[in-house]
């Protein structure tokens, strides 16, 4: 590459995951998991969509039915504290979201928990352990 060149840089990035059902993947992430439906939409501009995107904070994912990759696929959230993953825990508790490990203390200083959705795609969602010495 020419170094007097400025590299182009992305402005933005979502991951893309392959559903069996966009209607019932976006009521999941919208209502269990506490997302927002950014948008929806099908060729023929009418329910049953088959493709949405939806968003929490600064994370959004592309649902897209049937097409565009294969089932289980693992995606990592960052979440800033441990107060900020519990509470998240006791939401998705409450809502009755997919927890296949709830928050685990892990040797890379990180704790995590991990949450499923309708087609075995895998949120792992983390925040950082702060050891005092």
């Amino acid at each position: 590459m020419e170094t007097n060149q400025q590299q182009v840089l992305f402005t933005g990035g979502h991951p893309i995951l392959n559903v069996k059902n966009v209607v019932a993947s976006l009521d999941y992430y919208c209502n269990t998991l506490g997302f927002q439906d950014v948008f929806h939409w099908s060729h023929e501009d009418t329910p049953p969509w088959t493709f949405a995107q939806v968003c929490r904070g600064h994370f959004s994912v592309m649902l897209c039915q049937q097409a565009q990759g294969g089932p289980g696929m693992w995606m990592y959230l960052d979440l800033a504290s441990l107060a900020d993953l519990a509470a998240l825990h006791q939401e998705y508790q409450a809502s009755a979201a997919k927890i296949i490990q709830p928050p685990t203390d892990e040797s890379w200083n990180m704790r995590e928990m991990l949450v499923e959705d309708l087609d075995g795609h895998t949120l792992r969602i983390g925040a950082p352990r702060h050891h005092h010495h």
